[in-house]
């Protein structure tokens, strides 16, 4: 088996037979034991926002990119535009590119828009929050259709979904998760707000 490996603020984690560990000295990751960004040192809470670039207005989601030289970084707008960047920008600079952007400056260079909106574009609050709320049982779903079943870890909110599964089936969840939020967003438009 090849063992996943991918980035967890900005420190890279591998699945091995006893879960995540960071690839560098073995110990578990977990929500328990998430060390700080790999950038700015700063102690980055389990789920929450990246310390650096927290409650950036008109931000629906934000990564810093965590000190990795790629374009890891990006910023997700409230309107469903996505920009994206490198991980080495810093949280200064992106506050200010941010600013910039939402008083009708364009983007600088090294900052480029996708161009594909972000699926809560045209969405209501009411909406984007069912999707939100909903996206677990997507995500249980989809490791149902893998052929496997979600861990109790998971279930209890302990452990990343991808908790026991096999590569196969983590390519599987991957692979369709932009299909299942496309169905959330179906569900939530045919509600009435």
């Amino acid at each position: 088996m090849n063992a996943k490996r991918f980035p967890v603020y900005g420190h890279f984690v591998v699945e091995t037979t006893k879960g995540l560990v960071y690839e560098d000295d073995g110990s578990i990751c977990s929500k328990d034991s998430v060390r700080p960004c790999k950038l700015c040192k700063a102690k980055v809470e389990s789920g929450g926002h990246d310390p650096c670039i927290a409650n950036l207005p008109g931000v629906t989601y934000a990564c810093c990119g965590h000190g990795l030289d790629t374009a890891s970084g990006y910023v997700a707008f409230d309107d469903g535009r996505c920009m994206r960047f490198s991980g080495l920008t810093g949280g200064t600079k992106i506050r200010e590119v941010v600013d910039d952007i939402l008083n009708g400056k364009d983007a600088p260079n090294g900052f480029v828009f996708d161009d594909d909106t972000m699926w809560w574009a045209g969405l209501s609050d009411f909406q984007r929050d069912y999707v939100d709320q909903n996206i677990p049982r997507g995500i249980t779903g989809l490791i149902l259709k893998s052929g496997a079943k979600p861990s109790e870890a998971y279930l209890n909110d302990q452990a990343f979904w991808a908790d026991g599964l096999s590569d196969e089936q983590i390519d599987f969840v991957w692979n369709n998760m932009g299909n299942m939020l496309d169905e959330l967003v179906l569900e939530a438009k045919q509600l009435q707000v």
